[in-house]
């Protein structure tokens, strides 16, 4: 009953207005893990046409949004909130949608570790994010 709740709040998290907007895609998921597509549209870039990097708050969102959908993946899971979020970027993404791989590193009673792996259509590693989330 949990599971089919939680698979319910993934769909509302897909459909929200910000991650409608940025277009967000919850492509697999599984017992603390997700994997989310954000395809590449010129709204989320930098100033200066087409063929400069993605804006490095749309890396972060999606990394957020990722680490959220690992956490609703988790059956114990019936509400949750970003305490943190840390992002390193390794590498520019130009013209390319993004892949972000979630994965719940840790999960207690009230927090969760979660960490993300943002890659290019290509495979190469754009950025990388750590985010704790307060659960319940």
């Amino acid at each position: 009953m949990a599971q089919a709740a939680n698979d319910a709040v993934l769909s509302e998290l897909e459909s929200g207005p910000f991650s409608a907007a940025l277009r967000l895609g919850i492509e697999r998921r599984g017992a603390g893990e997700a994997t989310v597509r954000m395809p590449f549209a010129e709204r989320i870039l930098n100033a200066g046409g087409p063929d400069v990097p993605i804006h490095g708050g749309a890396i972060a969102a999606l990394a957020d949004f990722a680490a959220c959908a690992a956490v609703w993946t988790m059956p114990e899971t019936s509400s949750s909130a970003t305490i943190s979020i840390t992002v390193n970027y390794s590498a520019p993404a130009i013209r390319t949608d993004l892949i972000a791989h979630a994965r719940v590193r840790r999960a207690g009673r009230r927090v969760a570790s979660v960490a993300v792996e943002i890659r290019d259509a290509q495979g190469a590693l754009v950025a990388d994010s750590l985010v704790t989330y307060k659960i319940a």
